[in-house]
């Protein structure tokens, strides 16, 4: 019999998860770091809470799986820490490292709502639908009323998320709950309907992102529910009434060019988003009204088992027949023979990606240079990788174009290339451990396979895309992987001395969080003081940053521009120098030193770090053109 206070420990323990997933994906901003920082710092207050009790005894002992899964994952963020050591760029390590212990502090809140909160996986799955039914509200609104919010003049929707892919996979974490709302007999009239019109908007969402791995991943993730959730008939029932109507809906608003082509006039926008929320509201209360009375009828006059096999074979048959034409228009419009020469082929045209025909288009939009790119990275250094987060220095060394990126848009390949064998084989052995714990404790339970095929999304999407870097995704897969892990024997046995570990531990993480942001702060300063004529209160400015990281570059960039302003060019000049020597492999300081000993009129001193910064990035804006010029001063 749990007691009051435990009643009301579960229940904060569930507000707190509740409130981490809502905050990260609604206003996590993309990739941003300092949006991040805050998030972490909440998720290690609540992470050093929950591994207090566990050290007092008050937290049930985690399961096997649970703790392997959770030790690999530990392991692998610590590699990447340990790869500070050897990065070719080894303040993006550092942030990796911050950005895996963010990570970690999420995992441990999702293993105490899995652990402290009865029905956790029930109540966490409701949880996780209203984030994401929030989610899909204002990305929705935005594109009915363009001066809400939205994606501006860029027709593919991302926001709240600001990539259009992550909101793609958000939504497929949505497609197997709104199944679980819309499919059980147990759940009342206005849920299921409310599941279906969810299935609906997700659909609609799907498509007006453009996003064609969240639409593989979506179809997936709908198969293997209606493979091993159930009831499957009545899910393909809520699939039929939700998801074609949807699906019209969404092809419908595809061929209106203010709904989806790019930098179209605000006018046009905001006549087709207006057509849009009539079309949308008016389909909307139809598929409510028609799943209500499925419903209601449902429970008056229950179908004989011969019927209810009838309805199901029905709608079953119409889902593939839909299926199957949408595979052969696919086929007729994208021209199989040419589907690999089109996979491999560079875009020439990067605005033609952001209109609805790329949904017919099979170019992976320079992914597969990214991954081969990736792969040389591993061959070069095969055991440790090139450090954390250092995918953006490899792919210059590799490119063979103007595009910039920042990882190769493939997790496995990120992490085999930037953290080597042993980061790979560790994040991968995570992720094992914790789907065969997945997979043994989530059999009885609908809303736990529910969570488990949006785990599952996640996991098939990271191969085309790099999910890692965004929170609004990330956060939620580990708060319900861990939810679903969450449990095991009871402890009753007191260890006080281990009580503060979680405390140190979490005030450690803090003081790695919040260094490179105080750092980043002071940079701030300095730059501004620089641009005031300030230079004696630059150099203090950049020497603090420099304290707080001593791995980043624009501490030293700024100093040396101070130390120029005073007319100190020897201490200028050897600032450089340690750029070049904290980043050998970097562009940047080399094209800094070439661009000091250009503006000193030393061409002949200018070219050789002028030809290195080109060596590095052969097809950059910057040094080529600047080397260029030394050579013809020195010509002349």
């Amino acid at each position: 019999m749990r007691t009051a206070l435990e009643r009301h420990a579960a229940l904060l323990v569930l507000g707190a998860g509740a409130g981490l997933a809502g905050v990260s994906v609604l206003f996590s901003s993309g990739s941003s770091s300092s949006r991040l920082l805050w998030l972490g710092l909440a998720a290690l207050v609540l992470a050093g809470v929950a591994g207090t009790a566990l050290a007092a005894g008050w937290w049930p002992l985690l399961e096997r799986e649970a703790v392997v899964a959770l030790a690999l994952l530990v392991a692998f963020v610590c590699w990447c820490g340990i790869s500070i050591l050897w990065s070719i760029e080894p303040d993006r390590s550092w942030d990796y490292l911050n950005r895996g212990l963010v990570y970690v502090a999420f995992a441990v809140v999702g293993l105490a709502v899995g652990s402290f909160v009865p029905r956790a996986r029930r109540l966490w799955a409701s949880v996780l639908t209203v984030a994401i039914a929030l989610a899909l509200g204002w990305a929705l609104l935005g594109k009915a009323v363009p001066w809400v919010g939205g994606s501006g003049r860029v027709a593919r929707l991302s926001s709240p998320v600001d990539y259009w892919n992550g909101l793609g996979l958000l939504f497929d974490f949505g497609l197997p709950l709104a199944l679980w709302l819309a499919a059980r007999r147990d759940h009342p009239h206005w849920l299921r309907a409310a599941g279906t019109v969810f299935l609906y908007g997700l659909t609609i969402g799907l498509l007006l992102t453009a996003s064609r791995a969240g639409i593989a991943v979506g179809i997936v993730a709908v198969s293997v529910w209606l493979a091993f959730g159930g009831p499957r008939i009545e899910g393909a029932a809520a699939l039929l009434l939700g998801g074609v109507p949807g699906l019209g809906v969404g092809l419908w608003a595809l061929s209106r060019p203010g709904l989806a082509d790019d930098a179209q006039p605000h006018s046009a926008r905001v006549h087709d988003g207006a057509w849009f929320a009539l079309v949308f509201v008016l389909a909307a209360v139809a598929v409510a009204a028609l799943a209500y009375l499925a419903s209601l009828t449902e429970e008056r006059r229950p179908l004989l088992d011969r019927e209810r096999l009838l309805v199901g074979r029905v709608a079953l048959g119409v889902l593939g027949v839909g299926a199957a034409a949408g595979v052969v228009v696919l086929i007729v419009a994208a021209k199989p023979q040419s589907w690999f020469h089109d996979f491999t082929r560079v875009p020439t045209n990067a605005a033609a990606n952001s209109s609805s025909q790329r949904l017919t288009s099979f170019n992976s939009n320079s992914r597969w240079q990214w991954w081969k790119e990736a792969w040389k990275g591993f061959e070069k250094q095969p055991l440790r990788g090139t450090g954390a987060g250092s995918f953006e220095l490899s792919h210059r060394l590799f490119r063979t174009n103007e595009i910039v990126v920042t990882e190769p848009h493939n997790v496995p390949l990120q992490f085999l290339s930037e953290t080597g064998i042993v980061g790979f084989l560790l994040a991968v052995g995570s992720v094992a451990a914790a789907a065969v714990g997945v997979v043994r404790r989530v059999r009885g339970s609908p809303a736990g396979l529910a969570l488990a095929v949006g785990a599952l999304a996640y996991v098939l999407h990271s191969v085309v895309d790099f999910d890692w870097d965004f929170v609004a995704v990330t956060g939620p897969f580990l708060l319900s992987v861990g939810v679903l892990l969450g449990g095991g024997v009871v402890r009753r046995a007191r260890q006080w001395s281990l009580a503060p570990v979680p405390a140190v531990l979490a005030l450690a993480v803090a003081y790695s969080l919040l260094s490179p942001w105080f750092a980043a702060r002071a940079s701030d300063s300095a730059l501004a003081a620089l641009e005031a004529g300030r230079p004696a209160q630059a150099v203090g400015h950049a020497r603090d940053a420099r304290s707080l990281n001593p791995f980043s570059l624009e501490p030293l960039f700024l100093e040396a521009g101070a130390a120029e302003q005073l007319g100190d060019l020897a201490a200028a000049k050897s600032l450089y120098v340690k750029a070049v020597e904290l980043q050998p492999l970097n562009w940047r300081p080399w094209y800094e030193l070439g661009s000091f000993e250009f503006d000193l009129l030393h061409y002949g001193a200018a070219v050789p770090p002028l030809r290195r910064a080109v060596e590095l990035d052969r097809h950059g804006t910057l040094a080529p053109a600047l080397l260029q010029q030394a050579l013809t001063k020195i010509g002349s």
